[in-house]
């Protein structure tokens, strides 16, 4: 799940396996487009739905690839996340980033509320609180959610890798470092429309969380 992308200096060994999958995402995405929060509720997020009065945000500049981009997995590939001196990136990962780790662990399972409302307070996190980005992921997936509810049989649910794969990082900022706080936001989004009032195990909530301690350990 972690990225490394441009401060100059070392990278250290923070001992994830999210590191290679991290570095596999953003090369991939290159090559296919050429901050507090207060405690939530559930119901809040019911009937928080993007009014005409909202500010609208209107997503990121498209990014170029990098000509050292598929050389950096092919090393990581062989030596791992430690031991390399990182000259072309910024090691933190990005709340975008983390999106796509979470789809990629649990992509496959059907989005729901739970779901739906960690992506919102994510977004909220990159945009600003009051901010909406039309048709973006958050939106997507509380429309997802809805139509999962009344579906009638799994395979015509929209899953949270066909939310978050590719469309994380592409309609959000990829500027937005994760932090703790954004973390925090997420996960208490998640666990109040959770039917447990837990997070779901390599979800939204827990990418971010993982994404912030590896930040946070990078900042040492």
């Amino acid at each position: 799940m972690g990225i490394v992308s441009s401060h100059r200096r070392p990278h250290r060994n923070n001992g994830r396996s999210f590191c290679l999958e991290g570095e596999r995402l953003r090369v991939t995405r290159a090559r296919a487009m050429e901050e507090g929060q207060p405690r939530v509720d559930c119901q809040a997020y019911a009937q928080t739905k993007t009014s005409n009065q909202a500010p609208v945000f209107e997503g990121p500049e498209k990014v170029t690839p990098r000509d050292a981009d598929e050389l950096k997995v092919e090393r990581l590939t062989h030596v791992g996340c430690g031991d390399i001196v990182d000259e072309e990136y910024d090691t933190k990962v990005k709340i975008g980033e983390a999106l796509e780790a979470a789809a990629q662990a649990v992509g496959d399972h059907p989005v729901e509320r739970s779901d739906a409302a960690a992506i919102r307070a994510a977004e909220a996190r990159v945009v600003g609180p009051g901010a909406t980005i039309p048709g973006g992921v958050a939106e997507q997936a509380e429309q997802a959610a809805e139509s999962n509810a009344t579906a009638g049989h799994d395979e015509d649910k929209v899953t949270i890798a066909d939310i978050l794969k590719w469309n994380a990082t592409a309609k959000l900022p990829t500027d937005k470092v994760v932090t703790k706080e954004d973390a925090v936001a997420a996960v208490e989004a998640e666990v109040a429309c959770a039917p447990a009032e837990v997070t779901k195990p390599y979800g939204v909530g827990t990418a971010l969380t993982e994404a912030a301690r590896h930040n946070q350990e990078e900042s040492v």
